[in-house]
């Protein structure tokens, strides 16, 4: 790429992704990056991706800092050979447009030919620093003075750590019993997803629930039976298996709602909520009606291990047909989760609690667990809804099929 002027872009990945956070840069500045080489980390709709670099070249300025959050398309880096002036990158930058909301091959990303005449430079006026365009930008909205800052930069070139350094000065000093101290942060860009998706599914779909108690007392003693035989299962594992059985009898909640149109699927590929520090993830197992639960098991560990080290790969979180958020190990009896759209319902699990309970005309003690299912009454009716809990109690108070 001698010669040029190279962007790297915010890439798109997905059609939903609108904008991504950079998590990291593995390459400094005035480093050789080779092709396909790691370049930076970008965060977005709840996974980190590595972007790799598009071409072998010289890295001669991050405009996108970590931390940042930048719109897809918007220019995050410059490469440019060694003989390119500093002058005409800074002239690349200001002037730069992105072309679309893609992460093009090398041989279609655009580029600037040094052997034609450089785009003008902004004009600079006499006595101004000599300053990145992402620090004046900062500079503005913190009201910072550039005239008194000394660069660290390149040839004295003032940059946005300068500029947050300089603010920072300014703060003036109060008293620690006046103030109640705080810290203000940006959402993360999973955190930014997950308040979307929230609110779209809150404003758009119309909302009820059902509920149902559940003799819970066969369920544990049918866990109990497989942990005896060397199985490693959870009730959590047995509800997803027993959902799996019964969105296949109740297809009208193993749906999409999408616009104008209802999509109905054959297999129930189940999502199970994991919080992570990060936020709430919901990996998919997929053929939760077909998979015995002992195999149920085993890919839900995998799955919420691998989402709280951040290592979930996009297709493992997507295109979920139905979603169980179980919260009873903290102690809950019950609560109501918001649907995961375009899912048509979600199915909050409370705790298993002892309890007074009737088996065959007379009282006596056991375990029950309340049921809460929240569904899309644009697509299921109170009935529908009522049918597929009645199923699932079914299934959970016998639990030899599970």
């Amino acid at each position: 790429m001698a010669g040029a002027i190279f962007p790297v872009t915010m890439p798109k990945w997905g059609i939903e992704m609108q904008e991504g956070t950079i998590t990291d840069w593995h390459a400094q500045l005035g480093q050789h990056v080779e092709k396909t080489a790691a370049l930076l980390d970008v965060e977005t709709d709840k996974i980190v991706n590595t972007v790799e670099s598009p071409v072998a070249g010289v890295l001669r300025r991050i405009v996108g800092a970590t931390g940042e959050t930048h719109a897809v398309g918007a220019l995050l880096a410059v490469y440019a050979d060694a003989s390119v002036a500093e002058a005409e990158i800074d002239a690349f930058i200001a002037g730069f447009r992105p072309a679309d909301a893609s992460f093009e091959p090398a041989d279609s990303a655009p580029t600037v030919a040094l052997d034609t005449p450089p785009a003008p430079a902004p004009r600079s006026t006499e006595g101004e620093p000599h300053v990145s365009p992402i620090a004046r930008r900062l500079a503005e909205k913190l009201g910072v003075d550039l005239s008194g800052i000394v660069g660290t930069g390149p040839n004295g070139r003032i940059s946005k750590e300068d500029v947050e350094a300089a603010a920072a000065r300014q703060v003036p000093v109060i008293a620690a019993d006046d103030v109640n101290r705080s810290t203000r942060a940006r959402m993360s860009a999973m955190r930014l997803a997950i308040a979307r998706r929230l609110v779209e599914s809150k404003q758009t779909i119309p909302h009820y629930r059902l509920e149902i108690t559940v003799d819970a007392s066969a369920l544990a003693s049918r866990r109990a039976a497989l942990l005896g035989g060397g199985s490693k299962v959870s009730v959590n594992d047995l509800l997803i298996r027993a959902c799996g059985l019964a969105l296949v009898r109740n297809p009208a909640l193993n749906a999409h709602c999408e616009g104008d149109d209802v999509i109905t699927f054959e297999r129930a590929d189940v999502c199970v909520a994991v919080a992570t520090e990060q936020g709430l993830m919901t990996p998919v197992v997929r053929g939760a009606n077909v998979k015995s639960v002992q195999e149920v098991a085993a890919i839900t560990v995998d799955l919420a291990t691998r989402a709280r080290g951040g290592a979930l790969r996009r297709e493992e979180i997507t295109g979920g047909t139905f979603t169980i958020s179980n919260l009873g190990m903290y102690g809950l009896d019950r609560f109501d989760a918001i649907i995961n759209p375009p899912q048509v319902a979600i199915l909050a699990v409370g705790a298993a609690r002892e309890s007074l309970v009737v088996r065959g005309g007379s009282t006596e003690a056991g375990s029950v667990m309340t049921l809460t299912l929240s569904c899309d009454h644009r697509v299921v009716d109170g009935a529908t809804g009522a049918k597929f809990l009645a199923t699932l109690k079914e299934l959970l108070q016998e639990p030899s099929a599970l």
